[in-house]
């Protein structure tokens, strides 16, 4: 069996523990019905299991040992003391370096919503369909949230200006789901993802890119919308200009 592309990244991203809930469980649900996938899947998953018992952790030999600790032991003892000391300074500013690297970086990924936000959108892309409810009736679309959400989300119909709406999906963002309404403008798809707003208080527009994606991003105070597309930024722009003159957030 050869995979696609798209099938290829999503078999891996599975195995690494890298989709969310809710992507892992839609592709579980494609492996019970496709043999050849759950198979291809089984087989990656045997191959990993295989090289990691195999590599066993290298020590050095006990002749490789001897060598050295002879050669330390040439060094005058008072030599030996200062190298020591130097060697000591410096694993003590790597690790404090390290420590404030990490702690920066952990900060920053965890206040990055935006990447979240376009990783979900190119995921979506990915999938075999990029909603879970399939519908051009915002009546329709509101209401398959219920249930599925601790808010009611907004839906808008801009079909008569040149979006119309697709369906929605549930994405989860920052380990919480949220609703995303999939609209369409020519051969484009623009995920409009909408989820409370924490900060509180009404955001004017910002402009965000992640991934060659364009994402803006406003809150109206009590929700906070992200729009993102690849199409042209002045399109995403209308887009959520017309978006916020419908919920009255311009």
């Amino acid at each position: 069996m050869t995979l696609s592309l798209q099938d290829e990244l999503l078999l891996n991203a599975y195995l690494d523990g890298e989709l969310d809930p809710i992507e892992a469980t839609r592709f579980e649900q494609r492996l019970v019905a496709d043999a050849a996938l759950n198979t291809q899947v089984e087989t990656l998953r045997a191959l990993r299991g295989a090289l990691r018992s195999d590599l066993a952790e290298d020590m050095p030999s006990p002749e490789l040992r001897r060598r050295i600790t002879s050669k330390l032991n040439l060094v005058p003892r008072a030599d030996r003391n200062s190298w020591l000391a130097l060697a000591a300074s410096f694993l003590i500013g790597a690790v404090l370096a390290g420590v404030t690297t990490f702690g920066a970086l952990n900060y920053r990924a965890g206040d990055d919503v935006a990447a979240e936000i376009v990783s979900a959108h190119i995921r979506a892309l990915m999938a075999p369909q990029p909603i879970d409810v399939a519908s051009s009736d915002h009546h329709t679309v509101k209401p398959w949230f219920n249930g599925k959400l601790a808010f009611a989300p907004t839906v808008v119909d801009l079909g008569t200006q040149g979006f119309p709406l697709v369906g929605g999906r549930i994405d989860v963002v920052k380990v919480a789901p949220v609703a995303s309404l999939v609209y369409s403008h020519g051969k484009h798809l623009i995920s409009l993802t909408e989820m409370p707003n924490t900060r509180g208080g009404p955001e004017p527009l910002e402009k965000h890119l992640e991934q060659g994606y364009l994402a803006l991003s406003w809150s109206d105070g009590g929700v906070t919308y992200w729009a993102v597309s690849d199409a042209a930024s002045n399109e995403l722009e209308n887009f959520a200009a017309l978006f916020r003159a419908a919920t009255g957030g311009s």
